[in-house]
């Protein structure tokens, strides 16, 4: 049966059937959401995610000329003009992890789109996603290193922050425009 019918018991006009495709997106991107409500409740261990990040990041780090050692995922950067080295911790919020699970779920969330082209989307997504994120990385080990620890946790806390946010919406805009051509 079909539900939209059975709920408005008549064939939708052009605008109701633009706010139940909207109301069919947002009730999906709840319901895609629920993983990341289930990995921060439940303790969900993203480990091999930070040794991950932590490694590629210090691989960068080194091909740019700096000093870096890692212990775990812990990263301590030598050179530049501080004298002290820069000691941090990537944590599991530095993977992008719920920055891919968001494309994920915005991915998924769109009604009316084959599996293929939501497959694409993920394909060329989440790959950005995670190079977005190590660059974000970088970037804050940049900035503390040119101009200090004060100013890599401004642009760590804020800066970083949207440009993740802005990240994953440009990159699902231009998924949507490709799922949408015919």
């Amino acid at each position: 049966m079909n539900l939209k019918k059975f709920v408005f018991g008549h064939r939708l006009n052009r605008k109701q059937q633009r706010l139940w495709q909207t109301l069919e997106f947002l009730v999906r991107l709840i319901v895609l959401s629920v993983p990341l409500y289930l990995i921060i409740g439940l303790g969900i261990s993203l480990y091999p995610l930070q040794l991950a990040a932590a490694g590629q990041s210090s691989w960068i780090l080194g091909a740019m000329g700096y000093s870096v050692q890692q212990e775990g995922a812990y990263l301590t950067v030598s050179g530049g003009p501080p004298v002290q080295d820069f000691l941090f911790y990537v944590n599991e919020d530095c993977t992008g992890w719920k920055s891919m699970l968001f494309l994920f779920a915005l991915i998924f969330a769109v009604p009316g789109v084959v599996l293929r082209r939501r497959l694409w989307g993920l394909v060329f997504g989440l790959p950005a996603i995670w190079l977005g994120n190590l660059g974000r990385v970088v970037g804050v080990v940049l900035a503390e290193r040119s101009y200090g620890v004060e100013t890599a946790l401004l642009i760590h806390d804020y800066g970083w922050q949207f440009g993740l946010i802005a990240l994953v919406l440009v990159i699902w805009a231009g998924w949507l425009f490709y799922a949408r051509r015919k």
